[in-house]
């Protein structure tokens, strides 16, 4: 009977491990999407950077606080910002792109000539060449900043595609504009860079005949999406296997609209353990990384999340945008030490001019980042949330790694940092700041823990800038 009973048990262990190899495979159910859960590395690399660059890149213009990608929109609805914009580049090329086109919105009344003003827009792509573009040099300056993974918008709500997709073969970056594969290129590079490879994707577009967004009704959008979308979409992600998905656009339509769950599942067994998307696949949606949009920290911590911004209030370049919406090198780091400390990361943008270099202001700001986080990175990479965000004051910031507690103070007044509620530290707990070999005294009384600062010197704290680490050993989970 044992015997018996010991091949059972075999036979049934042997079933199970089948069943259970066949149960990783997603479904798409968005039960079984969240049961498959999210990769560490996300949660692990607190800092990424996005790219917004494409045929809004050559006006580069918007309103002094808009976003520069949304130019198209704007000739949509007949913004008199962006139709003059238009009209001083048919000043400035129009001779280069033949008679006919020449002195066509010329007159006070060019809006309402043929061609139309949004009809315009695709001589963009005969004016963008992208002469200055490096991307080694790219990548390299995201690597030195300290990211961890590289998101492209590979096609922005205008519809133009960063490859050469069969799904628009006049209207991408090979056959027009640059003539370069951007996305193979760039995707190349930053995996052989060792960071992530990731890609934004909007899911409609203002210039697709099938549904034209915020045009057509929201609910006429089935055509788009399973004749264009989804194939555009498999094309895409099928062909290069990023390690991320963003998608946007969604706030009009479903995700069952969008057949977000097949498509979830279907990325998520194509690439495998490394994948993860963005929670941007339309109402009614339940899982991917949440991306608050220029709002800072989130209380969410459930899933992982990183905010999304520009270093300005752009996320393509915006010639219009004055100097006082970009952050400083010491804001930046700041705001982005606030964030980790609150559990989540932050997607960085960088808006390339249309010639392909990155404004110089914003290489000093990624520069900047990079150099703190030479000093400081493990407070910062691997880290969790301490059990507080910060100190009464917000100044003062936490996060733990390793079994230490990082301190992260924003500002030093005077020659003691007094943390409050926090417990006692253990027997041989040491205090050093970052960068700096000097033992660091402290003492701890009634809740408070005093951390004295007389043996530092200038040269000590100005190694840092925005804001200086100090490593509390042994602290551990307390």
């Amino acid at each position: 009977m044992n015997k018996i009973k010991y091949i059972t048990a075999v036979v049934l262990f042997i079933l199970g491990f089948g069943l259970g190899s066949q149960a990783q495979e997603v479904q798409p159910t968005w039960e079984s999407i969240n049961q498959r859960g999210y990769p560490d590395w996300f949660r692990d690399a607190k800092l990424g950077i996005f790219i917004h660059w494409g045929l809004y890149s050559v006006p580069a213009y918007s309103t002094p606080d808009g976003y520069g990608e949304w130019f198209y929109r704007g000739l949509m609805m007949g913004d008199t910002i962006r139709t003059n914009e238009m009209k001083a580049f048919n000043r400035r090329f129009g001779y280069m792109l033949g008679d006919q086109w020449s002195g066509r919105l010329s007159n006070s009344d060019g809006v309402k000539q043929n061609p139309k003003v949004t009809d315009l827009y695709t001589l963009y792509a005969q004016t963008w060449f992208a002469e200055h573009w490096k991307p080694q040099e790219w990548v390299d300056l995201f690597d030195y900043a300290g990211a961890k993974y590289v998101i492209l918008v590979t096609k922005h709500h205008d519809g133009y595609c960063l490859w050469n997709s069969r799904y628009q073969p006049n209207w991408n970056s090979v056959v027009t504009g640059p003539h370069k594969n951007i996305v193979d290129t760039l995707n190349r590079y930053v995996r052989e860079k060792g960071m992530k490879m990731g890609f934004y994707y909007s899911l409609p577009e203002w210039t697709n005949k099938l549904h034209i967004w915020m045009q057509d009704p929201d609910d006429a959008i089935d055509d788009y999406v399973n004749e264009y979308m989804i194939p555009q979409f498999k094309e895409l992600v099928g062909k290069y296997k990023p390690s991320l998905i963003f998608t946007d656009g969604e706030w009009q339509n479903t995700a069952d609209q969008f057949h977000a769950k097949e498509l979830i599942s279907w990325y998520y067994n194509l690439v495998g353990p490394e994948a993860i998307v963005n929670d941007r696949w339309g109402a009614g949606g339940q899982h991917g990384f949440r991306t608050p949009e220029y709002k800072g920290a989130i209380d969410d911590t459930v899933r992982p999340w990183a905010e999304c911004r520009g270093i300005g209030k752009s996320f393509a370049f915006n010639k219009n945008e004055p100097l006082s919406n970009y952050l400083t090198s010491d804001s930046l780091i700041r705001h982005f030490v606030k964030l980790v400390a609150a559990g989540g990361g932050m997607t960085l943008n960088v808006g390339p001019d249309a010639d392909g270099t990155i404004p110089m202001l914003q290489q000093e700001r990624l520069m900047d980042l990079g150099n703190w986080m030479k000093v400081n990175g493990e407070a910062i990479y691997g880290s969790r949330p301490y059990k507080k965000m910060c100190d009464k004051d917000s100044t003062t910031f936490f996060t733990r790694n390793n079994g230490n507690l990082y301190v992260i103070a924003t500002r030093i007044k005077g020659n003691t940092l007094m943390l409050t509620g926090m417990p006692r530290p253990a027997m041989l707990s040491q205090v050093r700041l970052l960068g700096c070999n000097k033992p660091i005294l402290y003492y701890y009384f009634a809740g408070t823990l005093f951390i004295r600062l007389n043996n530092l010197d200038f040269e000590d704290l100005n190694k840092n800038k925005g804001a200086w680490v100090f490593r509390i050993t042994k602290y551990g989970d307390q």
